[in-house]
Order: C-alpha cells, then structure tokens, then sequence
C-alpha cells in the first residue's frame, strides 16, 4: 500500500521545533519542568495579557501541528514579567516548548516534549532515504497504519518514549500522511488510576493534558469502547 510524501506541516514543525539534538539520556520523565517554572511563565502569560489588552505572548506560527499552534514567545515576557527563559524550555537549551492552550478563552501554560520531535525526525530522514512513498502495512485503526517493516528493514514497529509513563509508545502512519502516536496505553493507565469514566465520541486525549503539565502531539483523535477502553476514533464513534 502506497501513500504520497510528508505533509509540509510536519516539515514545518520539525525545522521549527529541532533546532537542537538531544542526547539518549535526556528523555522527558527524567527532566519535566518543575511545577514553579510551568506556574512561573502561566503568570507571566497572564500579566502579559492583562497588560496588552488581552494580546497573548505568542510566537506566529503557519500549519503547526495540534498542540503546537501558540508556543511561548519569550521574548516578549523576558525580563519584564519573567526574570529569565526557563532552562527547561528549547529556546534556552532545554528539550520542552512551552504552549497555549485555549487561547481564545481561558489560556493556559503547558509543555511539549520535542525529545518525540527528534526522534519523529529520525524516523522521517530513515524513510525519505529509501523513496518518495511511504510503505504502509497492516492497519490499525481507522485510517492509521503500521509501516511496512520488510521493506524499511525494521526489527520492530517504531516506537517513541512516552514523557507520561516513560513506555514506548507505537509510532503508526495516518491516512491523512502523517506520523501519529499511539497513547492508548497511556490513557487507559491514566482512566484506571483516576477512575475515569466516559461516553463512546468523547474526544479522551484531553485527560493526558488535564492531569499533568505535557501535551500529546501527534495524538490522533481517541475515545473509549464499550469497556471504557482507549480506541482511536471514527466518524461513526462520534454520530
């Protein structure tokens, strides 16, 4: 099975977000920014705001993915409503981009982990080395597919570190020409340990950003089945 190239917005948000390479040992769950640094610029956000009018501190970003549309333009925080750029974050070193969320109505600060960026990024140059289509195998899910491992001669599906469990998670490829990450696992952790429960078409990657400070980029929409398990979502999930 044969799908056509990357979708500039990945490219876009890979040159964007990697202008660093991190090291092996320096994965999110060992280095997440402490709860003062992420409460320290959801401050500076917020006098930012109240300062301008309701103007956010945002950087101008085109075709970014999910999650990543509103990062954290420290530049215009530093030094006046921030003493300094947080180490943690990518612009000063570190492996975390500081975005918004809802922030047409109530914003709030939260955290990517670009580690997946990087490692996404590998797995790209692996695949554009050997043609301009990307090979899919067996699918998965709703227009989600594994990649076919024969032809990239792959031992395994590739996998990526969650920065929630510190499991790997399956790196698939979607019909809509991008790489998705599988965090069924991750939720399905989550639900059982906060005893959550919800309807079949509740859109359930929320609860990954709700209770901790990291966003889930590359998620494909997800919901729960009968047993309130995670499932990727259909169209008909949500009728």
């Amino acid at each position: 099975m044969r799908k056509s190239g990357f979708l500039l917005t990945f490219m876009l948000a890979l040159l964007v977000l990697t202008g660093c390479m991190y090291p092996d040992d320096q994965r999110a769950g060992s280095n997440i920014p402490p709860e003062t640094d992420i409460q320290n610029v959801q401050n500076a956000v917020d006098n930012f705001q109240e300062s301008e009018g309701g103007i956010l501190p945002i950087k101008t970003t085109e075709n970014a993915a999910e999650y990543l549309k509103y990062p954290v333009e420290f530049t215009r925080v530093v030094p006046e409503y921030l003493s300094e750029i947080p180490v943690t974050a990518y612009e000063n070193g570190g492996t975390f981009q500081y975005v918004i969320l809802d922030a047409e109505d109530e914003p709030v600060v939260k955290i990517a982990d670009l580690a997946i960026i990087e490692e996404l990024r590998s797995l790209h140059l692996r695949l554009n080395g050997m043609g301009e289509h990307v090979e899919l195998g067996e699918q998965v899910g709703p227009n989600v597919y594994q990649l076919d491992l024969d032809h990239y001669n792959l031992a395994d599906n590739p996998t990526v570190t969650s920065p929630y469990s510190g499991r790997e998670l399956n790196v698939y490829y979607s019909g809509g020409q991008e790489f998705v990450i599988d965090y069924r696992d991750d939720l399905n952790l989550m639900i059982e340990n906060e005893g959550l429960e919800f309807e079949t078409g509740e859109d359930i990657r929320k609860v990954l950003y709700e209770f901790t400070p990291i966003v889930p980029i590359y998620a494909p929409e997800m919901t729960v089945d009968e047993n309130n398990e995670a499932i990727f979502m259909t169209s008909v999930h949500k009728s």
